[in-house]
């Protein structure tokens, strides 16, 4: 048995795996297309759901400041108002800018990462600068295991 032999099809055998290919392809772009429908309509629907809430929230909304009460005017603030960071670290009572030289600014990040991690349930107790010189011999050690001994 030659190569061209074991290399020929007949046209039978053509026109099957043409017919069972394009069946295939048939059935795939059908599905494809019903998938299309399918979340087309889901999203009309979730669009409708949406619109039903805001028009319930702003319903809702006006029916509140139609019972509301007057507002009354705020009191005036004496001095400069302090920046939200300032007002979060002393309200938290872990800076003291006079022992520390971390900046009111990094206070209110970390203060702020606490909440959103942790929650309300959280309390920080004190926030200390680190001292780098344990990982600065740590990166030395591993370093000094890399080098090349020449001799």
């Amino acid at each position: 048995m030659n190569i061209t032999q074991t290399l020929a099809i007949t046209w039978p055998e053509f026109t099957d795996a043409l017919t069972y290919q394009i069946t295939g392809m048939v059935v795939v772009f059908c599905c494809l297309a019903l998938l299309c429908v399918i979340l087309s309509i889901s999203g009309a629907v979730a669009v409708r759901l949406e619109e039903k809430k805001k028009a319930a929230a702003a319903a809702a909304k006006a029916e509140l400041a139609a019972a509301a009460p007057a507002p009354v005017a705020a009191a005036p603030v004496l001095g400069p108002e302090p920046t939200p960071a300032q007002v979060a670290a002393l309200a938290a009572g872990i800076y003291d800018a006079a022992a520390s030289s971390i900046t009111p600014e990094v206070v209110a990040a970390i203060a702020a990462a606490v909440k959103v991690t942790v929650g309300n349930e959280a309390r920080i107790l004190d926030i200390k600068p680190v001292d780098t010189a344990y990982a600065q011999s740590g990166r030395t050690s591993i370093m000094n295991s890399h080098a090349i001994n020449r001799g």
